[in-house]
């Protein structure tokens, strides 16, 4: 199996498939905004916030993949473009069905984009550096699905917590 092939599995596994566990996208499936808003308290996050969340941070890997907007300097540590994403990361999430589908949207969006890079990446290029950072792409691509999982277990909780 080739580098290449475990991405894409660990993407499709991740995001929109059930393995072992339920995909992100199946964590999210059948949600109204209503539900999607809904929080166990104030100061926690919602899932239409996660989703939000987790949209902010794929389109900054892809700035980052693509030179425009690199996340981090190995020399100097992170850059004023991660330092803008975690301003602006949580913001609070509120609309109608129209507003919360556009919002899955455009997850399901930048995370086919993600997938159509990875397939267009040659075999070599998984070992070397993510741009901007000094670990392989491999890994920071395997810790960009292992995001998505960990926030569906979150999401998952949060639809048993309110009954949905």
């Amino acid at each position: 199996m080739t580098l290449k092939a475990i991405v894409l599995h660990h993407l499709e596994y991740t995001f929109e498939k059930e393995a072992w566990q339920p995909s992100l996208l199946m964590a999210i499936d059948g949600l109204t905004s209503r539900e999607a808003q809904w929080k166990p308290a104030s100061e926690r996050h919602s899932t239409w916030q996660i989703v939000r969340h987790l949209t902010h941070w794929k389109r900054a890997t892809l700035g980052a993949w693509d030179g425009s907007q690199p996340l981090y300097d190995a020399a100097t540590g992170p850059t004023e473009a991660a330092r803008e994403a975690e301003r602006t990361d949580w913001a609070e999430a509120r609309g109608d069905d129209a507003a919360w589908r556009a919002d899955r949207e455009a997850m399901l969006a930048v995370s086919e984009e993600i997938r159509r890079r990875v397939e267009a990446m040659p075999e070599a290029a998984f070992l070397e550096p993510f741009p901007g950072e000094d670990m392989p792409a491999v890994l920071r691509l395997l810790r960009m699905a292992t995001h998505d999982i960990y926030h569906a277990g979150q999401i998952r909780y949060l639809r048993a917590l309110q009954g949905a």
